[in-house]
């Protein structure tokens, strides 16, 4: 296909083409299938009912719920059989078969995105048999699994520390397999850690020449990928695209359809970030596309779709735009990927609310919110049962201590009596020795004692640790949200107001114009109000609607102009919100306002240094001091500025990268003042 457009006329086509010619191989296939997926279950139910054999049914348990997720991915089923293993294995007092099934139902938790709960049970399995005498792989195992939880939980710190552990095990026993999944592994969790995202791609470099070594296809594969992403998201595209095209000469030499399709997907995603070459970021989007409708993969197909959607969005083909989120909105809705379904619906809202279709953006708009609610119901519900679960186990191993309590007592009360027999011809003998024991049992005792009061030091200092760090995450985003509701109930007011009258004096267009305006930056700032932080480009975007509202509250009163937000260089750099508003605020309301000169002008400019980025806000006002005598009241530092001085400390604390702001009043020759200048400072990490 030789152009967007020319695809779009015949991509309905094109899709019912491929369902047609596809429906009797897929009939074949599904029948197929099907046959084979009745046939494994069913094998291994009747291996089940016939088995004697405790250890073996725990296996056969365990081997019926992946094979029940694989084939019929029925989560009911999954779960009961994964539970029974539990038990089993809890009766059968068998440590390894237990940390196993353990790793089973994490497994499966995993595979339903239930990240926390898979956490829990892959870390107490690797507790299990970290230090005991059993084979290496399991250890490789568990701690893999357990760190590939703690990643996509977004325990980056904790990821590390369980896949170094499997590395540990992997290099003592020179298994390449192992020491390529925990370096990769590694590779994956240190991306996300801010300051040491170089590191990983040392651990992404040594996974590849482990799966070199090995002479596996599909391990290479898989870290030429890992490398690809990672040179993607450093914006260093053309070493991104030399891997992609060695893993798609690759893929094509293996036949890997599934691969060749992610390959192509990727390709798109780097063009798309890139921002240069869009057209090839379709063809390879659209390639990737028709080869998922192939293997009927759904949710790849919406998540491109979407993707689709961005990028023509992006180019400003908004029809077209709007037709790949309607597309993939509708297959969202067909496999219920609900957070697809709301990421599509406030695409569309956003588009229809530009086009002015007011109507149907909040249709879509509501969609959007009933799905998020949707989303956090559903994850409620999901949370009770893996509670229950966890109690019930819980329950169950208690239950399991208790009766091997009973039966050491019972135990106890045999032997007493036996050494009541023997005691009168060895009362000094057994004098002696229960005198030693005592002694032995006292300094067992005191031992268990001080390692248990260690132990719990050690645990309230992590746990303070940890409220500590929530704390202080807390603290960042409730300022935020006072510096917000501080500064934004007035203006709004304000601002509606003035919509208000331009309505009454029957200015209709002006009055839509600026409620458009108003509208878009109240949806801004409802978008970004659970962010620590957004770019600069949506802090510039947001500073333009404020002054356009601020000019329209106050017709001819001043003049403003905003420069430098579409450098592309600013791209990528990151500022706590609604930082910037306050100092506007200021040099409006105490600078401009009170200037009986001809001319007010308000300027927010960029400048660019090498190591560093300048937000400079200048004003021709009265200048601060003239501010301060007019309004009788001394220099001090506000409530509003302490608030944002701390924001900023904040934010320097937890980013690599740091700010710093400058007030300048500016003076002539004679001193007297020409306005004020506050230059914000944006270092940028090395």
């Amino acid at each position: 296909m030789d152009s967007t457009h020319h695809f779009y006329f015949s991509k309905v086509h094109l899709r019912n083409f491929l369902r047609g010619s596809l429906f009797i191989v897929i009939l074949l296939h599904s029948g197929l299938a099907l046959a084979q997926k009745t046939s494994k279950i069913d094998s291994l139910s009747t291996l089940l009912e016939q088995e004697t054999n405790d250890s073996l049914k725990i296996i056969h348990e365990i081997e019926l719920s992946r094979e029940i997720h694989r084939k019929q991915h029925s989560e009911k089923e999954e779960y009961n059989h994964a539970q029974n293993a539990i038990e089993l294995a809890l009766q059968l007092k068998d440590t390894l078969l237990y940390a196993r099934t353990l790793d089973n139902f994490g497994l499966l938790y995993r595979f339903h995105q239930q990240y926390d709960e898979a956490l829990n049970l892959h870390t107490k399995a690797f507790a299990l048999v970290e230090n005991k005498n059993v084979k290496p792989y399991y250890k490789m195992r568990f701690a893999n699994n357990a760190g590939v939880a703690s990643r996509n939980h977004q325990k980056y710190a904790t990821a590390v520390s369980y896949y170094m552990k499997a590395l540990k095990v992997a290099e003592e026993e020179k298994n390449l397999k192992d020491i390529s999944i925990s370096s990769n592994g590694i590779g994956n969790a240190l991306s996300y850690i801010p300051g040491r995202e170089e590191e990983a791609l040392s651990y992404f470099l040594r996974a590849l020449e482990a799966e070199k070594e090995r002479k596996n296809s599909l391990g290479l594969a898989m870290n030429y990928l890992s490398i690809s992403d990672y040179y993607i998201n450093k914006n260093n595209y053309k070493i991104s695209r030399k891997y992609l095209d060695t893993l798609l000469q690759l893929n094509q030499k293996r036949k890997d359809e599934f691969g060749l399709a992610i390959t192509y997907e990727f390709m798109g995603i780097s063009y798309l970030k890139e921002g240069e070459n869009l057209e090839k970021a379709v063809v390879y989007f659209q390639n990737a596309l028709t080869r998922f409708k192939v293997l009927n993969n759904n949710h790849k197909q919406a998540e491109i779709l979407r993707n689709l959607g961005s990028l023509q969005f992006k180019r400003g083909y908004t029809a077209l735009a709007e037709d790949y989120f309607q597309e993939s909105l509708s297959l969202a809705k067909e496999i219920q990927q609900n957070e697809l379904v709301r990421e599509n619906s406030m695409k569309l809202s956003q588009i229809l609310e530009d086009e002015g279709n007011y109507e149907h953006a909040l249709y879509y708009y509501k969609q959007a919110n009933a799905y998020e609610d949707s989303i956090q119901l559903t994850n409620q519900n999901v949370r009770i049962e893996m509670l229950t679960r966890k109690y019930n186990l819980e329950k169950k191993e208690n239950q399991i201590k208790l009766l091997q309590k009973d039966k050491v007592l019972q135990q106890n009360v045999v032997e007493s009596q036996h050494q009541q027999l023997e005691r009168r011809r060895l009362t000094m003998v057994l004098l002696g020795v229960g005198f030693l024991l005592l002694l032995v049992i006292f300094l067992m005792q005191y031992q268990s004692y001080r390692t248990k009061k260690e132990t719990t030091a050690r645990i309230q200092q992590e746990e303070k640790e940890k409220m500590n760090a929530i704390y202080e995450r807390n603290l960042a985003q409730s300022e935020i949200l006072v510096t917000r509701l501080r500064v934004n109930p007035h203006f709004l007011f304000n601002s509606l107001n003035a919509i208000t009258y331009l309505i009454q004096s029957e200015q209709n267009l002006k009055a839509i114009k600026y409620l458009k305006i108003f509208s878009r930056y109240t949806r801004m700032v409802l978008e970004t109000s659970k962010q620590h932080v957004i770019s600069l480009q949506e802090e510039l975007k947001l500073t333009d609607y404020y002054l356009m509202l601020e000019k329209n509250r106050f017709e001819d009163g001043f003049e403003f102009r905003v420069s430098g937000d579409d450098l592309p260089e600013i791209d990528g750099i990151e500022i706590p919100p609604l930082l910037l508003q306050p100092f506007m605020e200021n040099a409006i309301w105490h600078g401009l306002l009170s200037s009986k000169k001809d001319e007010k002008i308000l300027h927010v400019s960029i400048d660019l240094k090498e190591k560093s980025t300048l937000v400079i806000i200048d004003d021709n006002g009265i200048g601060r001091e003239e501010s301060t005598k007019r309004s009788h009241r001394k220099k001090h530092n506000s409530m509003g500025m302490q608030i944002i001085d701390e924001r900023i400390e904040l934010y320097n604390e937890s980013h690599p990268g740091k700010i710093s702001y400058e007030i300048i009043d500016k003076k002539d020759e004679q001193g007297e003042s020409l306005g004020t200048q506050v230059v914000f400072t944006l270092l940028i990490p090395s």
